[in-house]
């Protein structure tokens, strides 16, 4: 695979692509990449994510990514080394109160998705996008406090941004305990064990969690999930005292006919004959 390398601190780039021109490729800097117009799929490793006017992808050192374009896209990368904001380090601190940039593209999860702001958040990016494209073609972008700033706002909306999902910058990526926790916890609780809920109490996005699931754990969330319900199920049944509405109750089911199927699609045979 071929790997892109930046040697320059910083690089801004703006081209107008009718189809994407560079092939599957990993990197060694860090990149935002804004969507002005057009649409298509962002490929980033193993995951898709399609892209509209207005997205925002984040990038870091090691990721293998492309597009395929869909419709004529205008795209602007900016493109980084951590020696930029290095180079900048009295203003990133002051800024953004310890949390730098660099910090915020390593959250695993927001790398894997795309950032969508309403307005007038929209606007404003898009301005500070073509504030940037404008400098670029003038001075040296590397060592202009204007540039810095402008970019530098981008993070304070992307931190924003988490800040109005309750996120946390610096909070780890959930471990496979964390989950697996979750889950037996609120296992008797359909509502909260649904992909939304649970994506959203570990800060991934749930368009993207299913396939964040299978990736650390082996097997899909809902095989997960339902042979996680028959080992409880199967400890129900050994407990005579226990009704088999009992059971459909205590764990979601419509009825007993309803708890029957499922148990029967997996084991073979009714719930009553394993009684």
């Amino acid at each position: 695979m071929r790997r892109c390398s930046q040697f320059e601190p910083l690089k801004i780039v703006d081209v107008i692509e009718e189809e994407y021109s560079c092939e599957l490729h990993a990197q060694d800097h860090f990149e935002v990449i804004y969507i002005h117009y057009g649409s298509g799929v962002h490929f980033f490793n193993e995951i898709t994510v399609p892209y509209e006017k207005g997205d925002l992808f984040l990038l870091a050192p090691g990721a293998r990514h492309y597009f395929t374009v869909h419709i004529t896209t205008r795209f602007t990368y900016i493109k980084f080394t951590p020696g930029y904001f290095e180079f900048h380090s009295p203003s990133v601190r002051n800024a953004s109160h310890e949390i730098t940039p660099t910090a915020i593209m390593q959250i695993q999860w927001l790398k894997q998705d795309k950032i969508s702001v309403k307005e007038p958040c929209q606007t404003i990016l898009k301005n500070t996008f073509e504030n940037i494209i404008l400098y670029n073609s003038t001075i040296d972008v590397a060592r202009s406090s204007i540039i810095h700033y402008q970019i530098l706002s981008i993070f304070g909306m992307i931190k924003e941004y988490l800040e109005a999902r309750s996120i946390e910058v610096k909070k780890q990526t959930p471990t496979n305990a964390h989950i697996a926790a979750y889950i037996q916890e609120n296992i008797y609780n359909r509502e909260l064990i649904g992909i939304k809920s649970i994506a959203e109490h570990f800060n991934i996005s749930p368009a993207y969690f299913s396939t964040y699931f299978k990736r650390n754990f082996g097997t899909t969330y809902r095989e997960y999930l339902e042979k996680l319900l028959l080992q409880l199920i199967k400890q129900r049944l050994r407990t005579k005292e226990i009704k088999l509405k009992q059971i459909a109750d205590e764990f979601g089911f419509t009825d007993v006919s309803h708890l029957s199927k499922f148990f029967k699609k997996h084991e073979g045979i009714n719930p009553s004959e394993f009684k």
